[in-house]
């Protein structure tokens, strides 16, 4: 038995030039889960989030996070993930009052008229770069198959699975000489894999190691694996993050708040975390 980890790693199918990576978390999906109650049917969802996140986060070239946005006229109101480039992971969903909800999972019924960005924050520029993924499938995992189809000219197909103690999902991708090498190698090994990943994959970080796990799905392809990728739990608190915010408003609107309400409080929505200062707090804050 694989002990709990979180992790991703990348590889190649280095006979056909198809590449991949597989995707797996236990201790930060708990910790994620932990934080507010979620119904079942909305795992899947919340998986293929996290999942996402952290393949565009272990992608970017520089110090920042790539976050997932969808805001719509649903059951769900909101869903985030973010993910940094050194994988501090966080994701969340909000929904509304789910009383004739009826346990849907199809995109267009949990968000209605909602809008998916995809936003690449880059820390050393303060550049963001933005794009809207549309909402072309009946889950998070078609959308991005098609936006990577397009945006990347890269054929895709991406699995996810979720219990309520581990995510494992698998990408792969067709590179632009796999042809040459085997010209039914990408339906074989889609193939291979829609058969056999679901399966594979639901056990998660209890399952098996992800070189026994790629050689049982591709048996007979040469499978190079690169160096796994620890992922963390982005939610630590962090006092001095919040300091830093509320000196950037400024001590009159912040007093303002004081005289008002006799307290600062500053919740973090994805985390779900409050952190609240009082007066004493705020004169050492500013100094006083």
């Amino acid at each position: 038995m694989i002990p709990p980890t979180d992790l991703t790693q990348r590889f190649l199918l280095e006979n056909l030039d198809i590449r991949g990576q597989v995707v797996r978390l236990g201790p930060a999906w708990q910790q994620i889960l932990a934080r507010r109650e979620y119904p079942e049917a909305l795992l899947q969802l919340l998986a293929e989030f996290a999942a996402l996140a952290v393949l565009l986060g272990s992608g970017l070239k520089h110090p920042g996070r790539a976050v997932l946005q969808v805001m719509g006229h649903g059951p769900i109101s909101m869903a985030v993930a973010d993910c940094t480039q050194d994988l501090a992971l966080r994701a969340m969903l909000k929904a509304r009052v789910l009383g004739d909800w009826g346990g849907s999972r199809d995109l267009h019924d949990l968000f209605a008229d909602g809008r998916l960005a995809l936003t690449l924050e880059n820390a050393s520029t303060a550049r963001h770069f933005q794009s809207i993924v549309p909402l072309e499938g009946a889950t998070l995992a078609e959308c991005f198959e098609r936006y990577f189809d397009r945006s990347e000219q890269v054929p895709t197909h991406l699995w996810v699975s979720a219990t309520p103690e581990c995510v494992g999902a698998l990408i792969l991708q067709k590179l632009p000489k796999a042809d040459e090498r085997d010209p039914n190698g990408w339906a074989r090994v889609q193939q291979q894999a829609a058969k056999a990943a679901p399966a594979s994959l639901g056990k998660g970080a209890g399952g098996k190691g992800i070189a026994e796990l790629l050689a049982s799905l591709f048996p007979g392809d040469d499978v190079r694996l690169f160096r796994p990728q620890p992922v963390k739990d982005g939610c630590m608190r962090s006092e001095e993050k919040v300091i830093t915010m509320l000196k950037g408003l400024g001590r009159a609107e912040i007093a303002a708040t004081l005289a008002e309400h006799g307290v600062v409080k500053v919740h973090d929505e994805i985390c779900n975390q409050e952190y609240r200062f009082v007066v004493a707090d705020i004169a050492r804050l500013f100094g006083d």
